[in-house]
């Protein structure tokens, strides 16, 4: 001990000697070296698309993104699906972090001293390409906090240090769509082809092209969403978009692929027996079982098994290409005794979904071609709905590599009536999503009620006078604690005072109960 006390004395003094006895200034001391000063923007970019995952399933074990849409269910225990958890949304990580990062991106190429150098050059020789992108994943990012949640601060948003706005007003829903729509045009003009990103852009792989056709899908996804609440601005975005060519073949849609580095699949660690160590925690709702069974749907074998092992208590018996031997499990059963009893029956998800670096489609063809045959239904653009429809479901097939397309679309014709036409272009679409972009998915239903996804009478019980899953999520205790002012405005405002779970977001103007 008396030896570790001189050599910290001298150390002091010879730190004194060199500081000129100045104890103010500790020089790089408080300088991490995890932490570089110059930002690049490949790195930065890197860092930003990890967060597009988000939308397919949450991490940990509350997958309430699939559950809500009828995807998955638990199967050991009712944990959540009594819904009795206050369901908040926190914006906060895509405010401090992926969204933030890509204004950091978007200003390095805009500073005149700062856009030529190495560290911005790294990702992108085109300072126009990094800025397009950023803008386009920015946009795609608030486009699902708003739909989530509702007014979100955006024009005043990150005004702290340029403008000394700390806690920023939330923007209508409106609004934020609207400076969405103008972000994302400008950002298309700006793309320039010829001169591709870096490999930091996980998502496209570098390709401006497939970052243009995106784009445009974005805005098309858009304007679908706000058709019946403002059909002129619908209707004008949507063709501008459709105009410029969105995604619509499967080799320029948008996948997210795990790795065994930075990120596992969803349903690694909880979805399935064989890989799991929790033993497939969760596994298929009924919701989609029985709809594929019902529509004689192929894909239902893509996506679950009864073999290899993978049932909740480890295979039982069964033709695994008979649709009768498939089950999945509800969501929002009374006990656990009710889930585990389901679950014993239940099929489950097949392994492609559960190894640790699967790849799940994000914005899928498929997807895009369902919303542009719908805008046709709508009036929205000319063209055949038909057409449209039938590659959609080729897309979709091809994608999860489902055999027996031509049977499936014979058997299933688009209905030459407007009405039929839309509830199957609709239900379509949900049927292709499984374990896409759940939060899409989400928006899908509350905008059309396709598919019913009525609660169970253990949920209706616990939320008297509801009668389908919420249409909304609360704001945060973030909101709350640090923007109490403008949190109160906006509840006021645009919620009529209640900050509720079953409260509609401005384009959700069908009640879906």
């Amino acid at each position: 001990m008396k030896i570790m006390k001189k050599s910290i004395i001298a150390a002091l003094a010879l730190a004194a000697s060199l500081t000129s006895c100045n104890f103010s200034d500790f020089g790089d001391i408080n300088i991490s070296p995890n932490s570089p000063g110059t930002p690049y923007t490949n790195l930065l970019f890197t860092q930003a698309c990890y967060s597009a995952q988000n939308f397919i399933s949450a991490s940990g074990y509350d997958y309430w993104q699939p559950a809500f849409v009828g995807y998955l269910a638990e199967t050991k225990n009712n944990q959540f699906g009594s819904l009795a958890t206050t369901y908040e949304f926190d914006t906060r990580g895509y405010y401090y972090g992926s969204m933030k990062v890509l204004n950091t991106i978007i200003e390095l190429n805009k500073d005149e001293e700062q856009k030529d150098e190495v560290n911005v050059k790294t990702f992108c020789s085109s300072n126009e390409n990094q800025i397009a992108a950023a803008l386009t994943l920015r946009a795609f990012y608030m486009m699902h906090l708003t739909d989530l949640v509702g007014a979100l601060p955006w024009s005043e948003a990150w005004r702290g240090e340029s403008d000394d706005i700390w806690q920023p007003a939330f923007d209508s829903q409106q609004d934020i769509y609207n400076a969405l729509f103008n972000d994302l045009e400008e950002a298309y003009g700006l793309f320039k082809e010829g001169t591709n990103l870096s490999s930091a852009d996980i998502l496209f792989s570098g390709n401006i092209a497939r970052w243009k056709k995106f784009n445009a899908t974005i805005r098309m996804d858009m304007a679908l969403r706000i058709s019946d609440v403002d059909n002129a601005t619908a209707k004008a975005r949507f063709s501008t978009a459709y105009n410029q060519g969105g995604i619509i073949d499967n080799a320029d849609q948008l996948l997210y692929r795990y790795d065994t580095r930075a990120t596992s699949s969803p349903l690694y660690s909880v979805g399935c027996l064989t890989y799991s160590a929790m033993n497939g925690s969760w596994g298929p709702n009924k919701t989609i079982v029985e709809a594929l069974k019902e529509y004689k749907d192929p894909r239902l074998f893509e996506r679950f098994t009864i073999e290899d092992g993978q049932a909740y208590l480890g295979g039982r018996p069964g033709d695994p290409t008979d649709f009768d031997a498939y089950f999945g499990v509800t969501h929002g059963h009374s006990g656990n005794d009710d889930v585990t009893d389901e679950a014993q029956h239940a099929c489950s998800v097949t392994q492609k979904y559960c190894v640790q670096a699967a790849t799940y489609g994000l914005f899928t063809a498929a997807r895009s071609l369902f919303n542009i045959a719908e805008a046709v239904q709508l009036g929205l653009i000319s063209g055949d709905a038909s057409d449209l429809y039938e590659k959609a479901i080729r897309s979709s097939f091809a994608f999860e590599e489902a055999d027996g397309v031509d049977e499936y679309i014979a058997a299933h014709p688009l209905p030459s009536d407007n009405a039929g036409a839309l509830h199957e272009i609709r239900m379509q679409r949900w049927l292709a999503g499984f374990m896409t972009d759940c939060v899409e998915v989400y928006s899908d239903w509350r905008r059309t009620n396709v598919p019913e996804l009525p609660l169970t009478d253990f949920q209706k019980l616990q939320h008297a006078g509801h009668t389908t899953m919420p249409s909304r999520f609360i704001y945060s205790d973030t909101d709350k604690e640090r923007n109490p002012e403008q949190y109160k405005i906006a509840v006021d405002k645009f919620l009529g005072g209640n900050d509720d779970r079953w409260a509609r977001v401005w384009w959700d103007v069908t009640p879906n109960e």
